[in-house]
């Protein structure tokens, strides 16, 4: 079978920002690694002809999407669906269905499918949804279509029948995952992937695990087991890109850090196979240590990315970040004294932020701290996150705000707030305050140009001056809404 696996583009995603906001983009082009992993399993174990399309790397509008759908005449059509990103999955299914009804369009995304299967069904553009891990599963699926066997037959798998959703055995999940083979970063436009924190150079993008075992109570990662790969694999992974050139790399992963004797080991390896490149990872700020930063920096580590979301230990402690300031002043000290620099989030609009001032403080505490950079969101309760229950108990979060949108989906969709004490405008005006307030302090554009390494990262730094301007980013606009086909 013909299979075509699209990253499809995200620009009709439901926010909560009533203004300003920067989009995806904005903090660098990244693989979609899940289809990466799902071809990598196809190519290896089937006959089937695979591609992957990139529409957001690519910059492909969905009219060339379309065109690009007509040239390769696909059996099936899969994607990863993103409830915040629905609007543009659904886009995707029409556009395939009418370029040939005999197309099949399937849909994988864990979260999104536990919560909103019956509704993502519902249209009829979508046949087949893929539960949980999927990479064995959707090669089951495409032989029981190539051969005409029956579909119930599948596990994992869910389907229409005469209007009724049929949904076979569990969804998939692999122990072992270091019998996945590797992902197909052949078939993706490597040479587009960069951080905007990252020197503006080609990177290599690397999930070395999957999921994470903490509990925030903001998170919706589907997850919560930890299962790492091995040294082995994940040096493959690296020599892949190495030998093309690429000398820079973006460790992805939900929990790089799980242990700082994790990294000390992973990091002595990289040194003895490549003793010149450069790498950065997201964790977490309370699994460091000076041992673990030496080698790390030793072996080429010069940034690490940690999601801090609060500025007081109270509030940390009521997202159940299971972590304090003091660890992570301790860590930003020890990176800065060893020349890696580091990149925090933030969250505001938290159940405990009930004034401007409490976002002020978590602002001024970012600038006081001594990060480099910083990533500042507006909390969006996820259904199934705890926060979302306590929303929905509380009447701040309507309980089918979520089902309603998956079933009749708007471009830009205004996304749930937490407004029991800062309304939306008030939040997205503070979003704004806060990139501003951080980002174009004398100083800090100061540090930033003394930084500049190259005419590539000069564009990088410079693309992001124009977003915290406001002269680039997410600004709502009016869009057509979708014209169902049944």
């Amino acid at each position: 079978m013909k299979v075509v696996l699209i990253n499809a583009p995200s620009k009709h995603a439901a926010l909560v920002t009533s203004g300003w906001d920067r989009k995806a983009e904005d903090i660098g082009a990244f693989p979609p690694i899940g289809l990466s992993y799902i071809a990598g399993f196809l190519t290896k174990h089937t006959k089937h002809d695979v591609k992957i399309i990139d529409a957001i790397a690519d910059g492909l509008g969905y009219e060339e999407l379309g065109q690009q759908i007509t040239q390769l005449k696909p059996d099936i059509v899969g994607t990863t669906v993103f409830t915040q990103t629905f609007y543009d999955t659904l886009l995707l299914a029409q556009i395939t269905k009418k370029i040939s009804k005999t197309i099949y369009f399937c849909v994988g995304g864990t979260q999104h499918l536990r919560m909103f299967l019956g509704e993502t069904l519902s249209h009829s553009e979508i046949d087949f949804a893929v539960r949980g891990e999927g990479e064995v599963i959707f090669a089951n699926l495409l032989e029981a279509l190539e051969l005409n066997k029956p579909l119930h037959e599948v596990e994992g798998i869910s389907f229409k029948k005469n209007g009724e959703i049929i949904s076979v055995g569990e969804e998939g999940y692999m122990k072992e995952i270091n019998e996945f083979p590797p992902p197909a970063f052949e078939m993706l436009p490597t040479e587009k992937y960069k951080s905007a924190i990252g020197s503006g150079k080609t990177a290599g993008t690397i999930a070395t695990s999957r999921g994470c075992p903490y509990q925030c109570r903001f998170c919706d990662h589907p997850y919560r087991t930890y299962r790492a790969y091995s040294t082995e694999r994940i040096l493959s992974e690296i020599n892949y890109f190495y030998v093309r050139g690429i000398r820079e790399f973006v460790f992805f992963d939900d929990m790089f850090n799980i242990t700082p004797k994790r990294v000390i080991e992973l990091s002595a390896a990289m040194l003895k196979v490549f003793p010149n490149i450069a790498w950065s990872f997201r964790g977490r700020a309370d699994q460091v240590t000076e041992e673990m930063i030496l080698i790390a920096k030793k072996a080429g580590c010069n940034q690490m990315m940690f999601g801090i979301e609060a500025a007081n230990d109270e509030d940390l402690k009521s997202i159940k970040k299971n972590i304090t300031i003091k660890q992570l002043v301790d860590t930003l000290a020890l990176c800065k004294k060893h020349g890696i620099e580091t990149s925090t989030n933030w969250i505001i609009g938290l159940p405990c932020h009930k004034s401007r001032k409490d976002i002020l403080d978590l602002l001024n505490f970012t600038i006081k701290c001594g990060t480099d950079y910083v990533q500042f969101n507006i909390l969006v309760p996820f259904a199934g996150t705890e926060i979302y229950a306590e929303g929905v108990k509380k009447n701040i979060i309507d309980p089918d705000f979520w089902k309603r949108y998956v079933l009749n989906p708007q471009p830009n969709s205004y996304a749930p707030v937490w407004d029991e004490y800062l309304t939306r405008d008030e939040l997205s005006e503070l979003l704004k305050t806060c990139y501003r307030k951080f980002y174009l302090r004398p100083v800090k554009i100061m540090d930033h140009v003394f930084r500049v390494k190259s005419f590539s990262h000069l564009k990088e730094k410079a693309r992001g001056a124009l977003v915290v301007m406001g002269v680039l980013g997410f600004k709502r606009h009016k869009v057509p809404t979708i014209e169902r086909l049944d």
